[in-house]
């Protein structure tokens, strides 16, 4: 498992409402790997943090753990009281369209997609400048979000490539309909579902005849071939 976590809350709509907590991280064949199902009566501090001790008791201590959630403000409370010592990072796609929403510029979005993404300092300054000229206050609102939290270059941790919080969402989607049963029925539907995804899984591993996973074998292959097409002139 790549140690970055992605954590959210989706409401259910069955007969008695509450909240069910996701928490799912990325393996390395790039699949979405679920951890932790929880339920609490809403998406408030004592939820949280109650479910947050649940997921440190399970995961115990992890070097160089990431989080990563979009800005609600009981999430953040609960991972630094629970996990004072893991790196909080939140989603940039959610500050984005927060900035299509306040600022009414789609511009302002793409350019901080791509401060966000870039590994280079260099480009992330040459992003950020064009997006100070293009939009003062969208620049100001990016640098009080926290670029350490938000951008690739500036976290003291790997993020991989887990940017934003989508494998919940991935999850969320999974669960569009079934939200509206009971806590047991739903519970029940998640074990197979998840039951289902493992034993597939697991079968395709073992086929597997090369070092690597499929995804990363295939982004070598692809390399590979390019290669090919290169020519190699020496220098001196």
């Amino acid at each position: 498992m790549r140690p970055v976590i992605a954590v959210d809350g989706t409401h259910l709509k069955g007969k008695f409402g509450s909240t069910m907590f996701v928490v799912t991280v990325q393996d390395g064949n790039e699949q979405v790997y679920p951890i932790a199902f929880g339920y609490g009566d809403s998406k408030n501090n004592l939820s949280w943090e109650w479910f947050l001790e649940c997921l440190r008791s399970a995961l115990g201590h992890i070097d160089d753990l990431v989080f990563i959630s979009d800005r609600h403000a009981s999430i953040e409370t609960g991972i630094s009281k629970v996990f004072p010592y893991v790196t909080y990072n939140i989603c940039y796609w959610h500050i984005g369209e927060n900035m299509k929403k306040r600022f009414h510029r789609k511009d302002v979005a793409d350019i901080m997609d791509s401060a966000a993404r870039t590994y280079s300092e260099f480009n992330y300054n040459r992003h950020m400048e064009e997006l100070r000229r293009l939009h003062k206050g969208a620049f100001d609102y990016a640098i009080a979000a926290g670029p350490h939290k938000w951008s690739c270059v500036h976290c003291p941790q790997r993020r991989y490539r887990l940017m934003t919080t989508n494998v919940t969402e991935c999850i969320n989607s999974c669960l569009k309909f079934s939200r509206q049963l009971l806590m047991m029925t739903l519970t029940e539907f998640i074990r197979n579902m998840v039951q289902k995804w493992f034993h597939d899984r697991h079968a395709a591993a073992r086929s597997i005849r090369h070092q690597l996973t499929d995804a990363a074998h295939l982004v070598i292959l692809k390399r590979v071939e390019k290669c090919n097409y290169m020519t190699v002139n020496p220098v001196d």
